[in-house]
């Protein structure tokens, strides 16, 4: 089955959302859940600051976050010590020095506050996860037209551009991507590249990816699509990959179909969670591996489509 027509099978649904949208505003009397303390961290294998962000959860209606400042946060992992430094300007977020996490190893997130306005001990959260593998790298981007038949909803498609990445595959059918698209250095967010952001590889794992052996029955993959008004001769298209554990997918996709996630407020949908703590705390700390590929836009490309 082509990847694209199972990715949309659900958007039928979605698209008559909007025909049943109230013109008034309605408040809705949302029951509460208990005020918990919120781990928001990650630490991936690019030489850069990593950040943990610590907060208590907030009332659905709320627009304001309580910070937990003065923790000790680090992240332990093959013998080495990696620490997350409050900011003075921003209480309650925390980032490393330039460091790197490595691939396939196993780290373990310490989170202790000596002072905190839950509890009158001091509160303990920690968590356990492995930094999954990754392919060696992206060999090469191509920015190609949308050659799926079928079409794609909310995507003009004389005016798609697809982002192609060519390389060779991990055997592992269970590596999920969550994708990202750079234009100039900053992240492309537009609507059509959100539709692609989780990329799971099963059904491609152990294939060189776009490659004429994984394209007997398929057109090109795309992991991105973009619009040609956003791209001028000369523009450089990046795409990163980010290889993600199956459980922190499920959290992903928990969060974007909670109702009034700040990050996490209001009554708790069914959200998972991988901290653990001396009270009930909810959220995430991800370790993820990147590979990443990127090529120069030209108009050249897709004048015999005009």
């Amino acid at each position: 089955m082509n990847i694209l027509k199972s990715l949309f099978r659900s958007l039928p649904f979605l698209c008559f959302m909007p025909i049943c949208a109230c013109t008034e505003e309605v408040v809705l009397d949302m029951p509460e859940g208990e005020k918990r303390p919120v781990v928001e961290g990650y630490l991936t294998n690019e030489v850069k600051r990593h950040e943990v962000i610590l907060s208590y959860s907030a009332p659905c209606y709320s627009s304001e976050r309580e910070m937990i400042p003065g923790a000790v946060v680090y992240a332990v992992g093959g013998g080495d010590t990696i620490y997350y430094y409050e900011q003075p300007d921003k209480p309650g977020h925390y980032l490393t020095d330039s460091v790197a996490g490595r691939k396939s190893r196993r780290y373990h997130l310490e989170v202790r506050v000596a002072e905190n306005t839950m509890y009158s001990s001091p509160l303990r959260m920690y968590a356990e996860t492995y930094m999954p593998n990754n392919a060696a790298g992206i060999d090469s981007v191509g920015l190609l037209p949308l050659l799926n038949k079928e079409g794609i909803p909310f995507v003009d498609e004389k005016a798609a551009v697809c982002v192609c990445p060519y390389f060779q595959t991990l055997s592992n059918p269970d590596i999920v991507y969550n994708v990202e698209l750079y234009l100039n250095g900053s992240r492309f967010r537009n609507r059509p590249s959100k539709l692609l952001q989780l990329f799971q590889m099963q059904g491609y794992a152990g294939y060189y990816f776009n490659g004429p052996e994984m394209l007997k029955d398929n057109a090109p993959i795309p992991v991105g699509i973009m619009n040609k008004s956003y791209l001028h001769e000369g523009d450089v298209v990046k795409v990163k990959l980010y290889s993600i554990s199956k459980d922190y997918l499920y959290y992903l996709m928990g969060q974007k179909l909670a109702v009034g996630v700040n990050p996490i407020m209001g009554a708790f949908p069914a959200i998972t969670t991988n901290i653990f703590s001396n009270c009930i705390a909810i959220g995430w700390f991800a370790t993820t591996s990147m590979i990443e590929g990127e090529c120069v836009y030209h108009e050249s490309m897709f004048e015999s489509e005009e």
